[in-house]
């Protein structure tokens, strides 16, 4: 393998020799610059047909970045285009199948549960059957419906989402307690009612909830084709709603375990509808979101290292410092990062040289070498050579 990919390059380096030698005179430098591009894209799309398509779009970005008024570079552009389209269509494969997979493995221990059983064999029966099932179902429906990151993200969103406001609000509600009355003493003159909560609620609950959530977020994946910024802003937007519901509920003294629960769901619902509209706004890409949210990390965990240190007893004083500190931190993140997505686009397109400073980013590209002609001293003035351009360093400021 390695000696045909060595002999693949020594072929496009004499493609690139002959482009040169082959070309017109110096005085229609024009006319060489757009043969030597449709030259080398040539031997990109010869060198792809081939089998090496990482090197044959290395070759077409350069065309496009060294002969950008050719007729072969806006040809190549369309080719990078088109090839990156696809990628991103279908760049959520692997993902939605790798999840899925674990979602079917899930099913298969929570609808036994569900069910009632009390012996191992459903639970056995289940897991044997379960993620195999997910993977088979995740694997054809993606054949058929090619999806992107974000696609994938917003549907794997939807079932674990789903799974916890389906089990969540069972509880919040009392889905499945009923009562139950108890007679003791020795005639049974002694009554009592009890509330007695189902063991098969919550699984069936979240069963319901998980597969709903699958079926929305898929749906809505497919109508509104998000981007993976955008799935990623609005799942952590969610959670964070859901934290900052929580917090909320213990800093206004909100008793009891269903009023903190009921403030959490309600929280991440509203940042997750929140996440939507701003969306419409600000696009956000997956890294940056990431970024923002680890800033909020920091300084809930910084909040958390104050009450250890004043050794914060009270919850309503200890839930202060986490709260603030992490709104604080996200913040921080989004301004810190206000430049992140910008950098990236510069860096969407392959370096210009081995390595490409620009402001505070660097990137590192393929060395390709690229037949030129320079000037040299003549008898009769200047003259031209052919030589080659070996670009190592780039850089802007």
């Amino acid at each position: 393998m390695n000696k045909h990919k060595n002999l693949r390059r020594h072929s496009l380096i004499v493609l690139l020799w002959l482009a040169a030698v082959v070309g017109p005179p110096p005085a229609a430098a024009q006319i060489s610059k757009a043969d030597s591009a449709a030259v080398l894209l040539s031997a990109a799309r010869q060198i792809g047909w081939q089998g090496d398509a990482k090197l044959a779009r290395e070759l077409m970005r350069h065309v496009v970045r060294e002969f950008p008024d050719t007729p072969a570079a806006r040809d190549a552009l369309s080719l990078l285009s088109t090839d990156r389209a696809r990628d991103q269509a279908t760049s959520g494969r692997a993902g939605l199948i790798v999840s899925n997979t674990l979602f079917g493995a899930w099913l298969g221990v929570a609808v036994p549960a569900a069910l009632g059983a009390e012996t191992p064999s459903p639970y056995g029966a289940g897991l044997l059957l379960g993620a195999p099932t997910g993977f088979v179902a995740a694997r054809l429906f993606s054949d058929q419906n090619p999806m992107s990151s974000g696609q994938a993200i917003a549907t794997t969103f939807g079932s674990w989402w789903g799974t916890w406001q389906g089990v969540g609000w069972r509880d919040l509600l009392d889905i499945g307690t009923r009562k139950e009355t108890y007679c003791y003493g020795e005639f049974g003159e002694q009554c009592g009612t009890y509330e007695v909560d189902s063991h098969r609620a919550p699984f069936a609950a979240a069963v319901i909830g998980g597969l709903t959530g699958l079926v929305a977020g898929g749906a809505i994946a497919q109508v509104f084709e998000p981007t993976a910024g955008t799935s990623t802003t609005v799942q952590l937007g969610s959670l964070w709603g859901s934290w900052f519901g929580f917090s909320s509920a213990t800093l206004m003294d909100q008793t009891g375990e269903d009023a903190r629960l009921a403030w959490s769901l309600i929280g991440g619902n509203v940042g997750l509808l929140a996440s939507v509209l701003a969306t419409q706004h600000v696009e956000m890409s997956s890294g940056r979101a990431w970024l923002v949210s680890a800033a909020g990390v920091a300084g809930g965990v910084a909040g958390l290292g104050i009450d250890l240190i004043a050794e914060t007893n009270d919850a309503q004083s200890a839930i202060v410092a986490p709260m603030l500190l992490s709104l604080g931190g996200l913040a921080i993140g989004v301004a810190l990062t206000r430049d992140f997505d910008e950098d990236a686009r510069v860096f969407d397109r392959p370096a210009a040289a081995l390595i490409e400073f620009s402001g505070k980013s660097v990137a590192f590209g393929p060395v390709i070498p690229t037949p030129t002609l320079l000037p040299a001293p003549g008898q009769t003035g200047p003259d031209f050579r052919l030589g080659v351009r070996i670009p190592v360093l780039a850089a802007s400021f």
